[in-house]
């Protein structure tokens, strides 16, 4: 009963413009779902579906909500099958490997570290140094894991393993409740527009170009949250 009333609660606080944004994505995948004749029907609902959990689930992050995670969930399952039917196997592997199982440890973390003045997650920015160490750690593990990619023949290596890698860094800072996830998001959903477009999806080319949007008003938006009393 909960999480049922954790997830009303999250769907009746989104804004008229958050809304706009769940049902541009809805429109979009139900009308190149019903155009495309070439893609199989099962695998069109698929991917409208991870579409619709996926843009909720980054709406209510931004806005520092812990019901994101519940709509996380059926996204990455969702979208973990889309991937493998486009031979995307860092996106496969980052999110039946590593996301499912972190949603857990994230969920956990949030629950804990809930400020009781407004029911939201407490932010927390990084220092200089950190900012400067992860940087470096993530670009030596784009180039190691591209070789990877390459070896068992996945297609577009070099924005699969960008993509993965920063998205790996970029969860862990949610986890951990740091504002500069954001900017790590906003590469990897660049990234995967373009990974995504190239591989002719509409459907999560569009999924892709929202969180990209979504991303710019989760920074600014946990920036506010970060100064504000815990």
């Amino acid at each position: 009963m909960q999480k049922n009333s954790l997830i009303t609660s999250a769907l009746k606080s989104l804004t008229p413009f958050q809304w706009a944004e769940v049902l541009a994505i809805s429109a979009i995948s139900l009308y190149f779902a019903l155009i495309d004749t070439e893609t199989p029907p099962v695998l069109n609902i698929i991917s409208t579906a991870a579409a619709i959990c996926g843009v909720l689930c980054v709406i209510l992050c931004a806005a520092g909500k812990r019901s994101q995670y519940y709509w996380g969930f059926a996204n990455i399952i969702l979208y973990v099958i889309v991937s493998y039917s486009n031979r995307l196997y860092g996106e496969v592997m980052l999110n039946a490997l590593y996301y499912l199982p972190t949603q857990i440890i994230g969920l956990h973390r949030w629950k804990k570290n809930i400020s009781e003045e407004n029911g939201l997650v407490r932010i927390r920015r990084l220092k200089p140094s950190a900012t400067i160490i992860i940087i470096a750690a993530t670009a030596a593990g784009t180039v190691l894991y591209r070789f990877l990619l390459m070896n068992i023949g996945g297609a577009s290596p070099w924005l699969d393993s960008l993509s993965t890698v920063v998205s790996v860094t970029a969860n862990v800072l949610m986890i951990m409740r740091y504002r500069e996830q954001y900017i790590l998001w906003l590469i990897v959903n660049a990234v995967s527009v373009i990974m995504w477009a190239r591989n002719g999806d509409p459907i999560m080319t569009a999924m892709w170009a929202i969180y990209l949007f979504n991303s710019f008003y989760g920074y600014i938006n946990w920036g506010k949250l970060s100064r504000q009393p815990r």
